[in-house]
This record gives C-alpha cells, structure tokens and sequence, in this order.
C-alpha cells in the first residue's frame, strides 16, 4: 500500500475521527487506523442521529441498518461530518441529495459483493427449484417426504432479470451455463451487451413477468420501482415453461425489500399464483414474526446476506477504508463515488 495512504491524518493536536455505526471488517478498521484516523464504533438511535451526535466526526461508515435522513446529515454537516459511507451498493438509505447540500461526500462499494451476490442467487434459483429448505423442514419434523418434493430442473427455463448491473449479468451468465433461457429488462441495458451474453431485452416489466417462469430483482429502489412486483405483475407469470414442464412461477428477490409488494407474493403463494418466494431484503428488517409470508410453505429466506462472505467483506472493508482516507485527505476516491461535493461546488459556482 502506497505510503501516502497511510500518512496521518491529524490536524494539528486534533485526530480526525470515523464513526462505525454497524459494524465493520477488522481489514478496514485497520487500515482507517493506520492512516492516523480514530476509529469509534457505535450504533446510534434515530433520536442520536437526529440531536447531532454526527457533528463529532469526520466521517461516518453505515449499512444497511442505520438510516440517514436529511435531518440527520444537516446536524452532523454543521459540526465536522463531511464524509458519509456505505458499506455495500444500495444508498436508499442515506438522503444523497441532502448530502450533496450539506457538501458531504457519499461513497459506496460498489462492485466488491458483486460475486457473492450472483452466488446466492444462484442459491436461491437451485433451491427453489429442488425445494430444499422444504425438504430440509419436513426431515426435522421427521416426515421422510420422499415422492411428494418432486422438482424441476432449470434447464429449459426461462429466467428474467429486473435491472442488467453487474450483478444481474454475472447471474446471466451463471444461469445460461446451467441451460436457462434468459431475458431481462432495464432503461440502462443496450443491446449490444445483452447480445454478447446471449440475453433477450425485453421492453417493460409486463413483458418480463408475462414471458418468464423464473424472475430475479436486481434493481434498485425508488419512486419507479417501489411495490413494482404487484399482484398483477405477478397474475403474469406462466406456470409451464418454454420445454413443456409444469414447473410453477417463481420470483428471487436479493435487491431491495420495496420492491415487491409482500402481502401480495404472501397471497400468490397461497393461491398458488406463485410456486417459490424467495427474498433475502425485506420491507422492514429484520423480518418481523408476525410477517405472513413466514407462514408459506413456498417462502424461502435468508437475512440479508447477499454479502456476507469473508471474501467480499474483506473487498468492501478495503474499498471503503481507500475512499474514505482519499475523501478526508482532499483527494477524490477512486472507487464507488456516489456524491461529490466539488462537482456540485462547482456547478453551483457556474450557475
């Protein structure tokens, strides 16, 4: 690691301080302290966040569990907050725009999951498909349920994928390998990329949902895509795939919770309109218990784990410590900027 990296970051007497609200890799607490940075690590409550307690550092490292609104940026910008960062991709939960007013930078680590992503759902796809968490259920309960877990093969089938990032491309690429037929369907996609991994556009959602039994979410969360996995959407989906099996319709979501109306995939299991739901995001996580979806046989899921590898949080920890020390020494990251505040100085400047 360059020497300049690792220079001290001290203002005089005073020690520039990071605040790790939910936890972090001992790879990026290290190396955040190498670079002369005090480390806190602490979770703060929604009343902490809105009273100020950013104002006291530098820079604050959040997840998935730590919800920054614009209140909460604007009282921590006012003392010495000037850097905000997100260990993982999505940033629904941080108010860029109030970022970007309150001159704060947001980074984010985009690409370092990607991997472990695509692996879980894989995961999920094999899962559902052989229906092993059932199975697993009914062995503990001591039922040998051997001739009533008949599956499917994914050959054959026809996977398609909301959104055509990088996680939603390495997918298609896994799923083509296991004999998928894949479409999928994004503003941002171009032919010429789908082509070269033998994907099929297609033009909306209705499209997407009316074409394939199998669906994956790979999008992000917002005005357009919030509850966009409705019960209509879902009423869409065929049963019977393009080989002729009767392998019912199944949805994967490892995106964002919002995304799919979850009353709505409860009911579709339970009148059978959707075969498998399996989610590893929800729209309140934890899960609740009182969630009708864990009452589903069909419902498969997992904690919010898409990430949880040591491999891709050892990559998240050392991108995110780069960009946070490059950030706090006046330097532009190389790495998942999602907000600049020199850029929007300057706009403004020019305005």
């Amino acid at each position: 690691m360059a020497l300049a990296l690792l220079h001290s970051l001290a203002l005089g007497s005073v020690q520039r301080s990071v605040l790790i609200t939910d936890g972090g890799s001992a790879c990026m607490k290290s190396m955040l302290s190498a670079a002369g940075l005090r480390v806190v690590e602490r979770h703060l409550s929604v009343a902490e966040l809105a009273a100020g307690s950013l104002a006291e550092h530098d820079a604050v490292i959040v997840r998935s569990a730590t919800t920054l609104d614009a209140g909460a940026i604007a009282a921590g910008a006012a003392g010495a907050l000037r850097v905000i960062g997100r260990a993982g991709v999505g940033v629904d939960n941080i108010d860029v725009a109030a970022a970007r007013h309150s001159g704060c930078w947001v980074l984010n680590t985009a690409g370092a999951s990607t991997g472990s992503v695509v692996e879980l759902t894989v995961a999920h796809l094999l899962g559902a498909a052989r229906r092993v968490s059932y199975a697993d259920r009914q062995l503990r309960s001591g039922v040998w349920a051997k001739g009533k877990l008949g599956g499917h093969e994914l050959r054959g089938k026809r996977l398609g994928l909301v959104g055509f990032g990088a996680i939603a491309r390495g997918v298609a690429a896994a799923a083509t390998a296991l004999g998928m037929e894949v479409h999928a369907t994004s503003p941002s996609a171009s032919q010429a990329e789908a082509s070269a991994l033998g994907v099929t556009l297609q033009p909306g959602l209705d499209e997407l949902f009316s074409t394939c039994t199998h669906v994956s979410l790979h999008c992000e969360l917002n005005a357009q895509t919030a509850h966009a996995v409705c019960a209509r959407r879902l009423g869409l989906m065929p049963s019977i795939a393009p080989d002729g099996t009767a392998c019912g319709s199944h949805l994967i979501n490892l995106a964002r919770g919002g995304i799919v109306d979850e009353d709505a995939a409860a009911d579709a299991l339970r009148d059978g309109t959707l075969a498998s739901y399996s989610a590893d995001v929800f729209c309140t996580e934890p899960l609740p218990a009182v969630s009708r979806l864990l009452g589903c046989d069909g419902f498969v899921g997992t904690p919010h784990v898409g990430g949880e590898t040591a491999e891709a949080q050892e990559r998240v920890g050392s991108q995110l410590a780069r960009a946070v020390i490059a950030a706090l020494q006046g330097d532009v990251p190389k790495d998942g900027v999602v907000c600049n505040p020199r850029i929007e100085e300057a706009e403004l400047l020019l305005s």
